[in-house]
């Protein structure tokens, strides 16, 4: 399910719990790990920006290249001895490679070159990363936040196909050995239909909306899947939801919602609950 796994660290933000969470994926799976320390583009253009009029060329190229220097120090000494600590001690395949660039032109660059099952990263609110590619790559994408417990909550709705993260949540629980959790949600704020192809539908009312729910979890339930049904903002419910259930893992799929209360258009989905939940997320693209 998960065989190759890319780690990648941005030298912006490092979220130690990756590793720890790599460590467990691949010992379950068998997968193998390529760890890619990003050495961020942004910061050396800021060198160009900070210096004043007076420094010379050749003076902040050297700089530029002192902050490389301290950036490949910092990858060395505590990242890379980090995965040995988590990964070589128990015997699990791992690649390592420094490179630079923009973190998400990055990621997607790695992908390009070689074929992964996921991508599993920490998420910072406050630092300079850009995460275009929560909305630009084709496979899952697993944010690690630390929270510790051994329950999964699958997230499906009146905005998704559904198809995926029913099968790959179930997957999940065998093998990881934690409970599942499933909840449906009719989401109040933009009230179509998104099928296998995520095309959404033209706006139906609530009590049609309603009725799929209930059919979807009448089928969950026959497979003995635990499955609420509930109605309200998307991003509101999942995070309420999972703070009930106490969840470790919420699996999301392709949510395709589109527009807000006031018609306004809302942020990415996957962005919002990045930036606002307290479990790990994990995006089925």
């Amino acid at each position: 399910m998960f065989k190759n796994i890319l780690i990648p660290i941005s030298s912006e933000y490092y979220k130690k719990e990756v590793f720890k969470t790599g460590a467990f994926l691949a010992e379950k799976f068998g997968s193998s790990i390529n760890l890619v320390y990003i050495i961020e583009e942004k910061t050396l253009c800021q060198t160009d920006k900070l210096s004043d009029v007076y420094r010379t060329t050749h003076e902040i190229v050297e700089t530029k290249k002192e902050i490389v220097r301290k950036y490949i120090q910092s990858a060395d000494k505590i990242i890379f001895n980090d995965a040995k600590l988590f990964f070589r001690n128990k015997q699990i395949d791992i690649k390592e490679k420094i490179i630079r660039g923009e973190f998400s032109a990055a990621v997607k660059d790695q992908l390009d070159k070689k074929e992964y099952d996921l991508i599993l990263m920490g998420f910072e609110k406050g630092c300079l990363l850009n995460y275009r590619l929560f909305d630009e790559v084709n496979i899952p994408i697993w944010i690690e936040s630390g929270y510790k417990s051994n329950s999964i909550l699958a997230i499906c709705s009146n905005l998704a196909p559904n198809q995926k993260v029913p099968n790959i949540s179930f997957k999940l629980s065998k093998i990881l050995g934690w409970d599942l959790n499933m909840l449906y949600i009719v989401d109040t704020q933009d009230s179509v239909e998104v099928d296998k192809n995520g095309k959404r539908s033209e706006k139906k009312s609530t009590k049609t909306l309603t009725e799929k729910g209930k059919k979807f979890i009448k089928d969950m339930q026959k497979k003995g899947v635990n499955v609420e049904l509930k109605m309200g903002s998307l991003e509101k419910e999942i995070l309420k939801a999972a703070k009930d259930f106490g969840s470790k893992l919420v699996v999301i799929g392709r949510e395709q919602k589109k527009r807000g209360l006031l018609g306004v258009p809302t942020k990415s989905v996957k962005r919002k609950m990045a930036e606002k939940s307290r479990y790990s997320l994990l995006f089925i693209n």
